[in-house]
């Protein structure tokens, strides 16, 4: 499920529990993926006031890509 987000960095986030995987759609049209992403990652992407600083300060470089 895609789950939209108000930021001017990310336009929305995809998660597999199943394989923990993390897909970020961002608003400049790349996309990045980061693999072993707990769940609470993303409640508290979604929950941030700027998803935007939540992704650099708690997903970018944190989380290793396939």
């Amino acid at each position: 499920m895609r789950i939209h987000l108000r930021s001017k960095l990310i336009d929305s986030v995809e998660y597999d529990e199943v394989l923990s995987r993390m897909t970020v759609f961002m608003s400049n049209g790349q996309v990045r993926e980061f693999c072993e992403v707990p769940a609470f990652v993303i409640a508290d992407l979604c929950d941030a006031s700027s998803p935007g600083g939540y992704y650099m300060r708690a997903i970018r470089n944190r989380y290793p890509t396939p």
